[in-house]
C-alpha cells in the first residue's frame, strides 16, 4: 500500500488511527471502508477493493495476511474478484 502523507497543519488534531483512516480513503483504490470502533477508538479497518482478472490467485493471496476473497466466474472464466483486506490499528 503506498502511503500518501497528509500534512501536519491541515489535520494536527486527528490521531493516528484517524490519519491511517483518511490516507487509505486517498489512494483511492479501494471500493468501501468499514471502521471498528472499540472503546470509543477505531480498533479496525477493512478495505474492499476490485482487482483485476488477469490476477493470479496464488498472487492475491500471498499479498495480505488477512483477507478475504469473492471469485465470480461466468462460461469457466473469472470475470470478478474482490478483496477486503483487514487492518488492524495499533
Amino acid at each position: 500500500m503506498m502511503k500518501q502523507e497528509i500534512q501536519p497543519k491541515e489535520f494536527a488534531s486527528l490521531s493516528e488511527e484517524e490519519r491511517q483512516v483518511i490516507e487509505m480513503l486517498r489512494l483511492q483504490t479501494f471500493q468501501s471502508l468499514k471502521i471498528t470502533k472499540r472503546n470509543g477508538r477505531i480498533d479496525m479497518i477493512e478495505g474492499t477493493e476490485r482487482i483485476e482478472e488477469r490476477t493470479r490467485i496464488v498472487d492475491i493471496l500471498k499479498e495480505h495476511n488477512y483477507q478475504n476473497i469473492e471469485i465470480k466466474q461466468n462460461d469457466g472464466r473469472v470475470v470478478f474478484i474482490n478483496r477486503t483486506i483487514k487492518t488492524k490499528v495499533k
